[in-house]
């Protein structure tokens, strides 16, 4: 028996031996190795410069309910203070990788041996052994790279580290700059990146699982790999076990418990185009140190919910319009030799055809598959599901309706190539509340809605009528909209502006004028008013685009932004008050200091009285105007379209009393949407979509009426006051500026001459109700007017239209009228200046109708 005893002795002596052997040799030599270095202090960096470390934070940008919706730095971090690292997580931390961090100055020598022991025996330096002060000193000061030089400066660093500070301001240090992954540096970060909470809300197996990340971030994501961190927080679980600071009930209970991870994983995707906005103004005041590195907070005035309404509805918006342009067929087939079936997609809306046949065709899309909605291929122009696609083709789909477990009714899609852009402002304060740049920013990050500039067409008309109500014209003014050449002084260049459609509406408020937008109308009424009081108005709304005096400039030739339109609108709703669109609110430093308070440019452009008449007349545009599908939603709303040549550019902009909001929609490179694709048909959809979900529920808000303002019940065709024995059918309250109210009343003369043609409706009705011709202009109207008639006794003009007859009394009255200007006589050909309807066009010698005072 002792023979026994003693011989298992001597075996265990003998495979302890290589151990002690070992630790005789490498300790010492560690030890001494350590002195030597610790002793000329070579190679090592300054721990005091813990005193002063500030590990670089992130920028985080916040919404007006001071939600995250993005960040962007060197590295995501967010510091925690000592009284709020969660003592779950530094149990399981400590557990997991030191245990006895209380007990040692730094280093675990038995650690140590056993990694000595491993090198010594596989010729390498790869075993680690490292305490958290070892870590923490190799994160902050040294390289990550296994050597012996590295390592003993890593021990005699833990030592010194372990000498100057407690190990409670230890761990805070290792808390907040170890790696978590996905980017995220610290527990307080990687606690609201993986459960949407701070860190001193986790529960024991949402702690266990964040220690188990430090061991290997990435490969241990829950988000990549989560069979792999469930298990990973068990082994924490056990080790917390092991080390007597939980239960094996408790840690049985954490271990059933589901791994829920955060649903706001990404919170930057719901802004992306105005969060890369808020980084390229931050980055010009604050440069690359102060933005990626300082741990900045910035506050915006954005509305989470407003932003996700402008989303939906810019897609939405352009998969309809995509769709109006055809199905441009598959996007793929499987690669020869491979079963449809056994294809997998790429993309959770990529589908394979696994079957075609007359009439039905079945889809796999990831984990579900069924047939093709026939009614969701109508769009492409076909009937038969079955005569488009083909077994094998790779399609675009959405699930329409999933309600067996595994199978599924599928929807045709495509992606859309025409973009849009959308924004909305706080009428009264300028913050941008919602900001879509795009259809898709990781496809593009350019931001349409700021940094392109595209040509606005009539979408610029209101700041002429706005100048144009500056100048004394009110809603009653009445222009002719014909076909005019317009003849630049000096040059003597002739701009011949066209209807949409080749249409003239003849006699025209500057009410219909702009609900109709009336292309020649509007030439006249910037004409009226003069280029620099348009000019000067555009300025003072926020226009930057060089503006030059032309008269395209009154159908929008030029380019604009997107915001910088809004913006415009938004002072007609605000009163006449310009307020300078912002990004964001304020910006604090990662102490809470504030560094900036924005406090926006701001004037007015526009008197009150003078913005409510504006008010009032692009709530015709809505109500009886270009804008009226959007009339539907019920409540006062203000706004216009716009559409460029070849219906390249749609605009509409629109607004209510305290939200405006502009959509833009073309493609990248200028080429046609298609025909008749104007801004009510492409953008008002997306504009409306986004007023009906952001309004719902809430009560109809009436625009301002302030003092100053008086009201007029008109005939709406003539603009004069309506009485019932003229028989003005259609009244309406319409809105001046006090003083520049009607006062003459409407007559069945007047309604007689609108329906005339516009060649007519030139000349007046006097006060007797007659229409006053000059005499030597009745024989070319007779001879070019086949419907005209004049009576024996040249007192009465008949007109036999296609719709209705008209007869009036006339009074001839001496001379002609003259429709070549005295100053462009030689200087033009006016021969080829013909209007669509082969009547010779009226020329104009801009400036001379300008209001002169």
């Amino acid at each position: 028996m002792a023979r026994r005893v003693l011989l298992s002795a001597c075996e265990m002596s003998r495979t302890q031996r290589r151990t002690l052997v070992l630790g005789a040799i490498l300790l010492p030599a560690l030890i001494g190795g350590a002195s030597l270095g610790y002793g000329l202090k070579l190679d090592l960096p300054d721990v005091d410069a813990l005193e002063r470390y500030t590990p670089p934070l992130n920028t985080r940008v916040l919404a007006k309910d001071g939600s995250p919706i993005g960040s962007f730095g060197e590295q995501r971090r967010t510091l925690l203070s000592q009284k709020d690292l969660p003592k779950v997580f530094v149990q399981a931390l400590i557990a997991t990788e030191d245990s006895h961090f209380y007990e040692h100055g730094g280093i675990d020598v038995r650690g140590i041996l056993r990694a000595a022991l491993h090198d010594a025996t596989s010729l390498s330096f790869q075993q680690g052994a490292s305490t958290l002060t070892q870590q923490l000193s190799r994160n902050l000061f040294l390289g990550r790279e296994k050597t012996a030089k590295r390592k003993i400066q890593e021990i005699l660093l833990a030592m010194e580290i372990e000498r100057r500070y407690s190990k409670e301001e230890i761990l805070r240090l290792y808390c907040n700059q170890v790696y978590m992954g996905h980017g995220r540096y610290g527990l307080e970060t990687a606690s609201e990146f993986y459960f949407d909470k701070h860190a001193s809300e986790l529960s024991l197996p949402e702690a266990a699982l964040l220690a188990g990340l430090v061991q290997r971030p990435e490969s241990l994501s829950p988000f990549r790999n989560p069979q792999a961190a469930t298990r990973r927080r068990n082994v924490v679980l056990d080790r917390m076990v092991e080390e007597r600071v939980l239960s094996p009930a408790a840690a049985d209970a954490a271990k059933a418990a589901p791994l829920v991870l955060s649903k706001h994983r990404e919170a930057a995707d719901v802004a992306p185009y105005f969060v890369e906005e808020v980084r390229r103004a931050l980055q010009a005041r604050y440069g690359d140190e102060g933005i990626y590195q300082s741990g900045l907070e910035v506050r915006t005035g954005l509305d989470v919910d407003l932003q996700r309404m402008a989303n939906r509805s810019v897609e939405h918006g352009l998969r309809e319009l995509d769709k109006r342009q055809g199905w441009r067929g598959r996007i793929d087939h499987v690669p020869a030799g491979t079963e449809p079936a056994a294809w997998a997609s790429a993309s959770w809306h990529d589908g394979v055809v696994l079957q075609a046949s007359r009439g039905r065709v079945r889809v796999k899309c990831g984990p579900l598959e069924g047939i093709l909605d026939p009614d969701s291929i109508a769009w492409t122009g076909r009937a038969d599901p079955g005569a488009l696609v083909h077994a094998g083709d790779v399609i675009r789909v959405r699930v329409a309706s999933a309600k067996i477990p595994g199978s599924a009714v599928f929807a045709l899609e495509q992606e859309p190539r025409v973009e849009a852009a959308l924004v909305a402002l706080d009428v009264a304060t300028g913050d941008v509340r919602a900001l879509v740049g795009g259809y898709d920013f990781r496809c593009s990050e350019f931001d349409r809605a700021v940094q392109a500039r595209r040509q606005a067409g009539s979408s610029f008309k209101p700041i002429v009528y706005a100048a144009a109500v500056q100048r004394g014209l009110n809603p009653s003014d009445r222009f002719l909209d014909a076909p005019t050449a317009f003849v630049e002084p000096g040059t003597f260049s002739v701009y011949e502006p066209e209807n949409y459609g080749n249409k003239y509406y003849g006699l025209l408020t500057l009410r219909e004028a702009l609900e109709k937008s009336a292309n020649i109308a509007a030439v006249k009424v910037l004409d009226k008013t003069g280029f620099p009081p348009v000019i000067s108005l555009a300025r003072s709304l926020g226009i930057t685009t060089e503006l030059k005096p032309y008269p395209s400039m009154a159908l929008g030739a030029f380019e604009v932004s997107l915001l910088e339109l809004a913006s415009a609108y938004g002072a007609f709703a605000n009163q006449g008050v310009r307020i300078a669109p912002h990004l964001y609110e304020e910006v604090l430093d990662r102490d809470g200091a504030s560094l900036e308070k924005v406090r926006p440019e701001s004037g007015e452009a526009l008197s009150p009285q003078q913005a409510a008449v504006m008010n009032a007349l692009l709530e015709g545009v809505i109500t009886d105007g270009t804008g009226a599908a959007a009339a539907s939603l019920g409540r006062p709303l203000a706004g216009k379209t716009g559409t460029t040549d070849d219906f390249t550019d749609a605009w509409f902009i629109g607004y209510t009393p305290n939200l405006v909001v502009g959509v833009w929609v073309g493609f990248d490179q200028k080429k046609s949407l298609g025909n008749r694709e104007t801004g009510a048909q492409a953008a008002l959809p997306i504009w409306q979509a986004f007023i009906q979900d952001a309004f719902r529920d809430k009560p109809p808000e009436p625009f301002p009426d302030p003092d100053g303002i008086a009201h007029a019940t008109i005939d709406r065709a003539t603009g004069l006051l309506a009485n019932d024995a003229a028989g003005c059918v259609e009244r309406r309250t319409e809105t001046y500026l006090q003083g520049t109210e009607p006062t003459a009343s409407c007559s069945p003369a007047e309604h007689e001459r609108l329906a005339l043609p516009w060649v007519l409706q030139r000349y007046p009705i006097d006060e007797d109700g007659a229409l006053a011709l000059p005499d030597e202009d009745l024989a070319p109207l007779l001879a070019s007017e086949p419907g005209l008639k004049v009576d024996a006794s040249r007192r009465t003009l008949t007109y036999a239209g296609t719709d209705r007859s008209v007869s009036l009394p006339l009074r001839l009255v001496a001379g002609r009228t003259t429709r070549i200007p005295a100053a462009v006589e030689g200087r033009i050909d006016p021969a080829p200046l013909v209007g669509k309807d082969g009547r010779p066009a009226d020329v104009v010698l801009l400036g001379e109708a300008t209001i002169k005072n």
